[in-house]
């Protein structure tokens, strides 16, 4: 999720050393190469991704969605080497229904500010399924029901 963060200040810094390698990035669609090997390609809106875009990074990060002056906002995919997300983005983070697929299980339910917030399941490594109210990452509440592969919180 390291990348999330590092959109907004990498299009402002890096636009100097930047090339417009096919059509018109400056209010249109188009394909920018940076100097770190980086590569936007989508539509711009006065030098800024803004719409429909893609993001692939020299270590293999993608994303492609919806941007507002160079942010991911709506609708969204990124892969990373830590996490594959589907879903909602605001200003650069998860916000909103998603499902995002890590090393220790898988998501799906509400973001807020980039964590598991609000209603959600989280299936463990060990299948187990885990329904709880989620609060800046975590499971809050007691447990009230614990069967075999399936544990629910409540508040």
């Amino acid at each position: 999720m390291k990348n999330l963060l590092f959109v907004l200040t990498f299009f402002i810094i890096s636009s100097v050393s930047a090339q417009c390698i096919s059509g018109n990035c400056n209010n249109g669609y188009g394909v920018k190469k940076y100097k770190d090997g980086t590569m936007y390609v989508g539509e711009w809106w006065n030098d800024i991704p803004s719409g429909q875009g893609t993001v692939i990074w020299a270590d293999g990060s993608i994303y492609v969605g919806e941007f507002i002056k160079g942010m991911y906002n709506g609708e969204g995919t990124l892969l990373t080497n830590d996490a594959f997300y589907v879903g909602e983005f605001k200003s650069d983070l998860p916000e909103g229904a998603g499902s995002m697929f890590m090393q220790n299980g898988v998501y799906v339910g509400e973001f807020k500010e980039g964590q598991m917030s609000g209603k959600g399941f989280f299936q463990h490594q060990d299948g187990t399924i885990e329904e709880s109210l989620w609060q800046e990452g975590k499971a809050i509440g007691s447990i009230f029901i614990k069967r075999e592969n399936y544990i629910l919180r409540k508040e």
